[in-house]
């Protein structure tokens, strides 16, 4: 069990190197045809964070392991908003929150997430139900583009710290962007198949249920681009977009891509699944809670605040491990 284990968590760490080679053949692609930096940034950063868990969903999805990608949708939303944002908070010393806008995300960003729970009450998220969070995401989408355009048009124009750090993350590597997007995409199809494959057998292994694997494993592994990118913007000084990649990595996770997996093949709740997906909505329910209480009483989320969310999901994993 050790031995497969390790080879899950190796295999998610090719996982990540595969999509960081794709990210930077985009940049270096991308760059060359003239886009500009602001556009540029914000669909790499989509890329970045959010296609390990599509990618592992629709690998899982077509190999009819669908319990796996509830488990890691939920697993990797409860992991954003405690693990990454709460140990961000940890080592940034605190993370100052402004805007009404951003409130908005954040109340958009709870009904994106509890919207497919509801959805799947029945014991299944049919292909009508896929249909809906993809309705749903696009009008999300439109409405954040709308709402942060004037944002956005303010950063272009200014010489702001965020202008600055968008320009670097923009900085071009290489010139071979062609051949590292064909190997990038190959290297993420294979380890996404193996470690569909793997946490299978693991869970045939253990007697644990695939949703309960992918709840911790294989979430915590398509976690990592999160957990990067924030300490990367907390410590420039960049709380605000640390906030919005997460907030739309958990919008994207939870109506995106399970509605691409349920498109794909209907995702039924098996029974060995209801305790631990039980737990995990509650949680999820709990961690929620407890961050929008934490941002909107100070407007800032207290190294101690982070603390606690991090507590909360140790937790989490201790609860879901004896039960």
């Amino acid at each position: 069990m050790l031995l497969q284990i390790t080879a899950l968590i190796a295999l998610c760490l090719i996982l990540i190197y595969a999509t960081s080679l794709i990210v930077r053949s985009i940049k270096t692609i991308a760059r060359s045809s003239g886009l500009g930096a602001y556009g540029l940034t914000a669909f790499i950063l989509a890329i970045s964070t959010s296609l390990p868990e599509l990618v592992v969903s629709l690998v899982a999805s077509i190999e009819g392991n669908t319990s796996l990608i509830l488990g890691n949708i939920i697993g990797s939303n409860i992991a954003d908003l405690s693990l990454v944002i709460g140990g961000a908070a940890l080592l940034g010393g605190s993370l100052n929150i402004t805007g009404i806008i951003l409130k908005r995300d954040i109340y958009l960003t709870g009904a994106a997430g509890f919207l497919p729970l509801f959805l799947i009450a029945d014991g299944t998220l049919s292909r009508a139900d896929g249909v809906v969070l993809l309705v749903i995401y696009f009008i999300m989408v439109t409405t954040f583009l709308h709402s942060h355009h004037a944002a956005l048009a303010k950063h272009v124009i200014s010489k702001s710290p965020i202008r600055r750090f968008l320009v670097t993350v923009t900085n071009l590597h290489g010139h071979n962007g062609v051949y590292k997007f064909i190997a990038g995409v190959a290297l993420l199809l294979v380890s996404s198949h193996f470690i569909v494959q793997l946490a299978s057998a693991l869970a045939l292994s253990t007697g644990l249920s695939t949703l309960f694997i992918g709840l911790f494993i294989v979430a915590i592994g398509t976690s990592l681009p999160e957990l990067a990118f924030e300490l990367k913007a907390v410590r420039s000084g960049q709380a605000q977009m640390a906030l919005g990649d997460l907030l739309g990595s958990v919008v994207a996770n939870s109506t995106l891509i399970l509605a691409i997996a349920a498109i794909i093949r209907p995702l039924t709740l098996t029974h060995a699944g209801l305790l631990p997906y039980g737990i995990a909505i509650t949680t999820f329910t709990l961690i929620y809670f407890t961050f929008t209480l934490f941002i909107k009483t100070k407007k800032k989320l207290e190294w101690w605040e982070g603390l606690i969310l991090l507590m909360l999901y140790l937790i989490f994993v201790l609860f879901e491990i004896t039960t």
